[in-house]
Parts: C-alpha cells; structure tokens; sequence
C-alpha cells in the first residue's frame, strides 16, 4: 500500500499515463524509449506498491481498470500541482533552475538558416542553472508530444495548426526529388527524364502527410515508407527508389556525385519551420527564456507576437 509518495513512484507514475495514453506497454515503447517488457515490470512495481491492478493486458487487448482510471485522473493533477510548485519556487529565484523539454524535427543540423546551437549557447552562457532535454521526433508526432505535455517546445514543420498553440516561423526548408547513383533516372537527370517516368518509378514517401499542393504527395508507386529523413535517404542511396529530400542533407551526396536531383526547378516545395509553444505556457519563465533565446538566434525581429499561429505555407510548381 501506498503510504507516502517518493521521486521514484513520481517516475511509475510518469509511465503509467504513457502507457494509458498510448493505449499500451507496445504502443508507448517509442514515447518512453524503453522495452514494453521493462514498461511491463514498472507498471508491475507500481501495482504492487499501490496494492490494485490498473489495467487489463493480454489477449482481450489493453483497458484500464476502475482504480486505474482513477488513479490516471489524480496523476494528471499531482503532476500539475508539481509543475506550479516548481514554477512559483523559481519564480522567487534570480537565476532559473529546473529542466525544459525541447522537441526537434529530424535532420535540421546541416540547414543554414538553423540557429538552434546559437540559442543553446546563448542559454549556457545566461542560465548556468537551466538544464535542456532535446530529443528528435518526426513531423506529426512533435505536435502531438507537445499537445500530451511530452515537451515545453517543438520546433519543426506543423501540418495542421492548433489554435492551443503558439507557432513563430524560423526558416523555410526547400525539398527536391533526388535519385541514387544506381538507380536508371541518374545518368539522364537532372533534365533528361519525361515525367511520365516519375509516374511510374518506385518512391520512398513520407509516413505523414504533405500538403496536397505538392507533386508527387501520393506517388502511384511507393514501395517504401520512412517517419525520418535518413531512412528517406537510404532508399534513395540504394538506387532502388526516388523520392524528395531536403536540398541541404542532399548536398554531401551531390557533391559526390552519388545523388542528383530530378527537374528541380519543376518538382520542389518549402515547409515553414516553427517554433511552437503551448499558449499557457507564455508565463512560464524557463519556457519563455528558451523561446526568446530560439527567437534571437533566429532573427525574429519582424515576427509576429499575438500569438496566432503563423500560417504553413508550401510550394510547388507545375
């Protein structure tokens, strides 16, 4: 039974509403970067600290109990007063202590216009106390992780834009299609290849969606799929598929002549990359000395700040 609450009951307690919010121990192994069969033992442990099961697991499918929907409901707000606690300490505080989550689209480093070491220095330098968690998470799932209060901030491409969330465009990436050394289209691209043949070559696409307005959104053929760009950028290494990579991870390829793009001034589209905050999170002054920092470092002189969400934008031309 459970007669006081220490840190580690705090972390099961932290497992426990991944797992009841991805639906199960499989489906929040990504969200929590461990095994399900170690989720398994710590959902366990905390069963048995608290002297009750919380949820039904095996053949059935995944469903919390009584006692587990309660005690989902009562971590939410211990977890929340926590949050409130922390924040009204370092309120009374010169120097801001704690932690801040920061969420990352993936391969952003070689981009030019990405300014995000610039920020982290920045913060080093006038916040010795603040400690950063980054991660990197494909499109999609950054937004989600933010919304589930996984993280403070994400900065990446959004598709859809929520109206709970503060969204401030940092830079715009530009994606082409590229094909490998060994794939038929190399030796004729970039400008001798029909686009009927894109019709029908086989592509490595997006497991998320693109703006309609893109060519090639929904290849006919796509016989490969990838959440990230470097698994994109395998497929297209391997000369079996072709599909559209951003132009500065493309660059060391190119170079080497191991990759070439296909019609680029025909077949391209730039995504908006954003910053995005919750909009109750703007008091929070960890959160905001992240956000101002990521701000500086990107030039957002001219930005908006009422808080509305910056429109994505994309483009492709015919």
């Amino acid at each position: 039974m459970l007669n006081q609450v220490r840190d580690a009951d705090i972390h099961l307690l932290r497992v426990f509403v991944a797992v009841a919010e991805s639906g199960g121990f499989a489906a929040a192994q990504d969200r929590l970067n461990v095994a399900a069969s170690t989720i398994s033992t710590q959902i366990s442990n905390l069963e048995t600290r608290l002297g009750f099961r919380l949820c039904e697991r095996g053949r059935a499918g995944f469903s919390l109990t009584n006692q587990g929907e309660i005690v989902l409901t009562s971590t939410y707000k211990l977890l929340r007063d926590l949050g409130e606690f922390v924040n009204t300490i370092e309120a009374t505080q010169d120097d801001l202590v704690g932690s801040v989550r920061i969420y990352l689209i993936d391969n952003i480093l070689s981009h030019p216009g990405c300014r995000f070491s610039t920020a982290m220095a920045q913060l080093r330098r006038q916040n010795p106390y603040l400690q950063l968690e980054v991660r990197q998470m494909a499109p999609g799932r950054i937004e989600t992780a933010l919304l589930k209060r996984e993280t403070d901030l994400a900065l990446g491409w959004f598709n859809a834009l929520t109206p709970s969330l503060r969204y401030e465009l940092l830079f715009q990436e530009r994606h082409q299609i590229y094909c490998g050394a060994d794939n038929p289209l190399f030796p004729r691209a970039p400008h001798d290849i029909d686009p009927a043949e894109l019709e029908q070559a086989d592509w490595v696409k997006r497991a998320y969606e693109l703006p309609q307005t893109i060519h090639f959104a929904h290849p006919p053929v796509a016989s490969a799929v990838s959440h990230y760009m470097e698994g994109i950028a395998h497929f297209i290494l391997a000369g079996t598929h072709i599909g559209y990579l951003p132009d500065h991870m493309a660059a060391p390829w190119v170079a080497r002549d191991l990759m070439r793009p296909i019609h680029p001034e025909t077949y391209f589209y730039e995504l908006p990359m954003n910053l995005a905050t919750r909009q109750e999170t703007s008091g929070e002054r960890r959160v905001q000395a992240v956000r101002d920092a990521i701000c500086a470092a990107h030039s957002l002189d001219a930005f908006q700040d009422s808080g509305k969400p910056i429109a994505s934008t994309s483009r492709s031309q015919a």
